[in-house]
């Protein structure tokens, strides 16, 4: 699996064209993130990383496993 980052701009009706090196057919996925100047800090980039794994939503998002709320 390979990785193509592009920073592109938006146009008229909320357009924006990819170009990517596969043929045609091939099936890919797109992920759209809003750009910033400022680059986020490796630590804040590995935060936000963590709270999208299934265990941060499935368990620590879980009203069940608060238990601290009970002391």
């Amino acid at each position: 699996m390979s990785i193509i980052e592009q920073t592109l701009t938006v146009g008229e009706g909320g357009r924006v064209a990819l170009q990517i090196p596969r043929p045609a057919g091939s099936r890919v996925h797109v992920i759209v993130k809003e750009f910033s100047e400022k680059p986020p800090s490796e630590a804040m980039a590995l935060a936000d990383l963590q709270s999208q794994t299934g265990f941060a939503r499935d368990v620590l998002s879980n009203p069940a496993e608060d238990v601290w709320n009970d002391l």
